[in-house]
C-alpha cells in the first residue's frame, strides 16, 4: 500500500473511531459517578478502583512495549 493511500486510510478510521465516541452513552456506573462526584465533590473508593484499577499492583512499560501489548494482557486478565 501506497504511504498516501495508508495515511488517507488512518484518517478515515480515526474520523469513523471519533463518530463511534462521539455517540457512545457512558454506562450507569459512570454517570452514577458523575452524579455523586456533583453532589459531595468526592469521589467513592468504589469508583476510582474500578477507574483506576488495583493501586497495589504495579504497571510496567518498557521502550518495546506498545498499547496493542498492553490491551492484550487486560483482555487476558494479567
Amino acid at each position: 500500500m501506497k504511504p498516501e493511500m495508508a495515511t488517507q486510510l488512518n484518517l478515515k478510521i480515526q474520523r469513523k473511531w471519533h463518530e463511534l465516541l462521539a455517540r457512545a452513552e457512558a454506562p450507569e456506573w459512570i454517570r452514577e459517578m458523575i452524579r455523586h462526584y456533583r453532589k459531595t465533590r468526592k469521589f467513592r473508593p468504589q469508583d476510582l478502583r474500578r477507574l483506576l484499577g488495583n493501586p497495589n499492583v504495579g504497571v510496567e512499560f518498557g521502550p518495546n512495549s506498545s498499547l496493542a501489548d498492553a490491551i492484550a494482557q487486560l483482555a487476558k486478565g494479567e
